[in-house]
C-alpha cells in the first residue's frame, strides 16, 4: 500500500527532476493565480472543469482531456487544498503477480486488510472532509476500513476506476503485464 500527499496551490509551480537525494526545488512561475474547481464524472451536472487566469488545463492535461470532469460543488477553491492520495492494500491478484484493470475478482488478502488497518491508525488523528473511492472491490474494501468512525459518508466515483483492460484481466504478469 502506498501514500502519497499532493498539495494544490494557488500558484503555478513545476518541481524539478530530482537527480541526486536532495530535496526538490519547486520554481513558482510569476503567472496569474490558478483556480481549481472539484470534480467528478456525475451525469447530472454539465461536463465543465474551470479555471481562472490561466489557459492552461489541469484536468487531465497530459492526455488532452479538457473539460474531461465535471463539477461537484460548482464552486472555485478560495485557498490551497492537501489531497491525499492512497492505493489500496495487497489484492489477492498483487499477490498472484496477476494485471488487475477494473475487475472484481481481485480482493483485499488478509496482509491488505492488515496494511490498510495500520494506514487508519496513522491516520486516524488527521482531520479529512471527505473520502472518495473507486467502487471496484479491492478499492472499496479498503476505503471502507480507512474511513471507520468517520461523520462523513464515503463516496464511490466510477471516474476513479481503473482502466478496463479487456482480455488482459487476470493474465499473469509475466504473459501480459508490466510486472508491477
Amino acid at each position: 500500500m502506498s501514500c502519497s500527499t499532493l498539495l494544490f496551490t494557488p500558484f503555478l509551480s513545476k518541481p524539478a527532476i530530482r537527480e541526486s537525494r536532495k530535496p526538490p526545488k519547486i520554481h513558482t512561475c510569476s503567472g496569474p493565480t490558478v483556480r481549481i474547481v472539484c470534480s467528478s464524472s456525475c451525469p447530472d451536472h454539465s461536463v465543465a472543469t474551470e479555471i481562472s487566469g490561466n489557459n492552461a488545463s489541469l484536468t487531465g492535461g497530459a492526455y488532452g482531456f479538457e473539460r474531461a470532469t465535471t463539477s461537484l460543488t460548482q464552486k472555485l477553491l478560495a485557498s490551497p487544498k492537501k489531497v491525499t492520495l492512497l492505493r489500496h492494500g495487497l489484492s489477492s491478484w498483487n499477490k498472484e503477480s496477476r494485471v488487475q484493470g477494473s475487475s472484481n475478482q481481485s480482493v483485499l488478502t488478509e496482509a491488505g486488510e492488515e496494511q490498510a488497518k495500520r494506514c487508519q491508525r496513522a491516520l486516524a488523528d488527521i482531520h479529512f472532509d471527505q473520502c472518495f473511492s473507486s467502487p471496484i472491490t479491492r478499492a472499496k474494501s479498503t476505503a471502507e476500513i480507512l474511513w471507520q468512525g468517520r461523520d462523513q459518508p464515503l463516496v464511490y466515483l466510477d471516474s476513479l476506476k481503473e482502466a478496463h483492460l479487456y482480455f488482459l484481466e487476470g493474465m499473469r504478469n509475466v504473459f501480459g503485464g508490466s510486472g508491477c
